[in-house]
């Protein structure tokens, strides 16, 4: 299986201390399909026509629930806006939510029951990465059109698995290290230490960047210590990062970490006296790491997919920055805090579907929208140019 996608690119940016709030999910299952009305840039009029049934499976529970949270809030918001906005051809869009717990076998449940008891004829999601490969299977056996998150790991993309119901947005392990190798590069760093949490998109950027550091003129010391999802006594790997710092002396730290964990480590190292530069994944782009406050973020930089963290300070040559800022600014009026990154990707869930609905005529055959999802061609979204081809999912 390849990758379809078109990224425009991970950038780095520095966090600056911001009041965030996040909101809280519960419940099993959820649906949406108005809320309270906000300003939009498109004035069509609501859509009042047959709902469409759309499920998405998340994380409102687990480890996973801090992003899987803020995934909810970016589908239901664009939800809002598509049918304020005239729907598709219309229709408005039923989200129908579940909670997979962070688990892959309440993931596979959740959809299951979306299919049989709520008869959903489209996905979005899943958030966690370890149960895409589950998800597309389930959507490739009943023949319905899905837009993931992923992204795929190095295992998915050379098995080459010919999915045709199905795309992945999120950029994989080979983009990732290619950011940081020109993140490296940018910087002037020659000697860089680097540790990541099991999970494999940040397992597998640091062996992509591992084979990419001989051609490139830097050297890269992996750790081979990992860590999990949550990190609630941090010193037995601080410890191992200090271990290497003494050791190499290196130049500028990388920690590829979930939100949960990042501050924790940050913080620890910096209360250890470390003052070296440390570049976190795009996964550290979100208000759990930002709400700990000065000590857990200021000065760290991290990766974020296509800039939603600070759209405003992106270049003007950015290709989406004007729909970013848009988006931004509705976003935070309808919720009072700002979108992270994860809300993002909530978000482009809907917006690449109803780019395939509307190529496809609206929502009413799936196999059009199948068709047309699979030959999307840069499409404006908030992670950036999304271009899909049949050869590379």
């Amino acid at each position: 299986m390849r990758k379809r996608f078109m990224l425009a690119g991970l950038l780095a940016v520095l966090l600056v201390i911001a009041l965030t709030a996040m909101a809280c999910g519960g419940g099993e299952e959820t649906t949406t399909t108005e809320a309270a009305p906000t300003e939009t840039t498109a004035g069509t009029g609501p859509a009042t026509g047959e709902p469409i049934k759309v499920g998405l499976v998340t994380s409102l529970t687990g480890p996973s629930a801090a992003p899987g949270v803020s995934i909810q809030n970016g589908a239901q918001y664009q939800v809002q806006y598509i049918n304020e906005n005239g729907g598709i051809n219309g229709r408005p869009i039923e989200l129908l939510i579940k909670d997979d717990k962070s688990e892959v076998t309440s993931m596979t449940l959740a959809m299951t029951e979306l299919i049989e008891e709520d008869g959903v004829e489209y996905f979005v999601g899943p958030f966690i990465q370890y149960g895409q490969e589950a998800a597309r299977t389930i959507c490739e056996d009943a023949q319905i059109p899905m837009v993931g998150a992923g992204p795929p790991s190095l295992d998915q993309i050379a098995a080459e698995t010919p999915y045709e119901w199905s795309v992945m947005m999120a950029a994989g392990p080979v983009t990732q290290a290619d950011a940081f190798v020109k993140l490296i590069k940018a910087h002037g760093y020659t000697n860089v230490l680097a540790i990541a949490d099991t999970l494999s998109i940040h397992q597998e950027t640091l062996t992509k960047l591992a084979e990419l550091s001989a051609t490139e003129g830097f050297a890269l010391t992996v750790l081979p210590d990992t860590f999990g999802l949550s990190l609630p006594d941090p010193q037995a790997i601080l410890n191992k990062i200090m271990e290497g710092v003494n050791s190499v002396q290196p130049d500028a730290i990388i920690t590829l970490s979930n939100p949960l964990a990042q501050p924790a480590i940050y913080q620890g190292l910096r209360n250890l006296g470390v003052t070296l530069p440390i570049h976190g994944s795009p996964a550290a782009a979100h208000p759990a790491v930002m709400s700990r406050g000065p000590e857990a973020v200021e000065g760290l930089y991290v990766c974020d997919s296509g800039g939603m963290v600070n759209p405003q300070d992106l270049p003007d040559t950015w290709p989406v920055k004007a729909f970013q800022v848009d988006f931004y600014q509705r976003y935070f009026d309808n919720y009072g805090f700002a979108p992270d990154f994860f809300a993002a990707v909530g978000a482009d869930f809907f917006i690449v579907l109803e780019a395939a609905m509307k190529q496809a005529g609206g929502a009413d055959d799936k196999e059009a929208v199948r068709q047309a999802l699979l030959n999307l061609t840069d499409v404006v979204a908030l992670e950036g140019l999304q271009t899909f081809t049949p050869d590379e999912t």
